[in-house]
């Protein structure tokens, strides 16, 4: 079996790397040209290696397991290019920032297993095809619709190659914790171009409690249970682990680049606007990235 990687960002070139590195074979799609056939990969301990790699602009083959890995906005378009590739027996894993994107693909390839994951392991690129992983963190795989709860057994393999990967029959509330987590701490972080551990200064702090306090009335009207302390101790934890890091928002409007706002901030928006409850805040920090990704 092959597994098919759509997007060669951090994120994709480590789930590859790490494939590559317990023996499975990898096929990688990639929107560049001049395409090396490998990976350059530096693990935890700054041991470097390079694997040979299968990369192209296309898909391989109609039967592979597909992880798409492109940016939330990026995930629809990219999946409609290859649609014509993609058999309905395929198996579809979305591994990306936000919610929503679900919802579209399902539409788009209503017989398809989509399984939905989340995870917590850092890398970024220090040359395109050359991956650095900077964290090791908890990965959560689920099954968006009924077709794909058949699949749990991928993650014996996908455990093999990165480690700590769960299949939680509830994935939705892991989506969401995430989507929270990312509420607090990207728009902020990248209105403000800070680093993420700025954010335990207390005129932040004041606002994320803000933050938390709007969304907790959208999850309560949703039967979403979490504590509100708990929540924020939760965010604070990650602010803490991450305190060097910038945002991928941080990056994406250093870069004047598009946002995953829509996807973050927009996603429970419209959740709230359905339910009639007032998110004044995340509404603010929500148009406010939305300008600084018009300039």
């Amino acid at each position: 079996m092959t597994w098919q990687i759509i997007g060669d960002g951090a994120i994709g070139c480590l789930w590859a790397a790490n494939l590559l590195n317990c023996g499975q074979q990898v096929h990688l799609v990639s929107r560049k040209n001049n395409i090396p056939q490998r990976i350059n990969y530096t693990n935890l301990q700054g041991e470097e290696q390079c694997y040979p790699c299968s990369i192209s602009q296309c898909l391989s083959d109609t039967s592979s397991p597909l992880i798409v890995c492109v940016k939330a906005p990026q995930v629809l378009q990219a999946l409609k290019q290859y649609r014509s590739q993609i058999s309905e027996q395929q198996v579809i894993i979305l591994m990306h920032n936000g919610m929503g994107c679900a919802e579209q693909v399902a539409q788009l390839l209503p017989q398809n297993p989509i399984i939905c994951a989340t995870t917590a392991n850092a890398s970024l690129l220090s040359a395109p095809f050359n991956i650095v992983q900077t964290g090791l963190g908890v990965t959560y795989f689920g099954p968006f619709n009924c077709a794909s709860r058949n699949f749990a057994s991928l993650l014996a393999t996908l455990n093999q190659a990165l480690g700590n990967c769960h299949w939680c029959e509830d994935i939705e509330k892991k989506l969401w914790l995430k989507l929270l987590i990312n509420i607090a701490i990207n728009p902020l972080s990248a209105i403000f171009q800070i680093s993420n551990g700025e954010l335990s200064k207390a005129v932040f702090q004041d606002q994320i409690k803000q933050l938390i306090k709007e969304a907790m009335q959208v999850l309560k009207r949703l039967d979403l249970k979490f504590d509100e302390q708990l929540l924020l101790s939760t965010i604070n934890g990650v602010i803490d682990a991450t305190s060097n890091n910038y945002s991928s928002m941080n990056r994406d409007i250093f870069y004047k680049r598009p946002t995953e706002i829509e996807y973050i901030n927009g996603y429970l928006l419209k959740k709230a606007q359905q339910l009639n409850i007032e998110t004044p805040l995340i509404r603010k920090l929500y148009n406010e990235i939305i300008a600084l990704e018009s300039h």
